[in-house]
C-alpha cells in the first residue's frame, strides 16, 4: 500500500468518524462517540502498520522544523494569553470588579497551567532525547 492509497483510506475513516459522532452529539450518546472515535483510531493504527510508509531525511527535517516553529509559536501565544486574562481580574477594572466575567480569569488560570505543562514536557523530552543521541551534560 502507498501513500496514496493511505490518504485515501484516512480520509473515508475522518468522515465515517465524523458522521458517527455527529448522529450520536444529537441523540446524547456519548459512549457512542467516544466508541467511534476509539475505533477509527484503532483502525487507522492498524491500516498504517500494514503500509509501511518510508520517510525520508527530508521529510524527517521538516517534521522537527515545523514541531520547533509551532513550540516557538504556541508556548509564548499561551503564556501570552494567560497574562491577558489574568490581568483585569487583578488590576480591578470596573467590569471586571463586579464580578461579572469570572471565568476569564478561570480560563487565564487554565492558559497558564498548560503553558508550565507545555514547557515542562518539552524539557524533559529534550533532556531524555538528548541523552538517547549521545548529548552529554558537560558540553560547552
Amino acid at each position: 500500500m502507498n501513500r496514496k492509497r493511505y490518504n485515501q483510506i484516512r480520509i473515508l475513516v475522518t468522515i465515517f468518524v465524523s458522521v458517527i459522532v455527529s448522529m450520536s452529539v444529537v441523540r446524547d450518546s456519548y459512549l457512542l462517540s467516544i466508541a467511534g472515535v476509539v475505533t477509527g483510531m484503532i483502525f487507522l493504527a492498524l491500516v498504517r502498520s500494514k503500509a509501511k510508509i518510508k520517510i525520508d531525511e527530508r521529510e524527517k527535517a521538516v517534521q522537527e522544523k515545523a514541531a520547533n516553529m509551532t513550540y516557538a509559536i504556541f508556548a509564548p501565544t499561551l503564556g501570552i494569553g494567560a497574562f491577558l486574562l489574568m490581568f483585569p481580574s487583578m488590576s480591578k477594572l470596573s467590569v471586571f470588579a463586579n464580578g461579572e466575567f469570572v471565568y476569564i480569569e478561570s480560563l487565564g488560570m487554565i492558559f497558564a497551567y498548560l503553558t508550565l505543562f507545555l514547557i515542562t514536557i518539552y524539557a524533559i523530552s529534550y533532556h531524555f532525547f538528548n541523552k538517547s543521541y549521545g548529548g552529554d551534560s558537560n558540553e560547552e
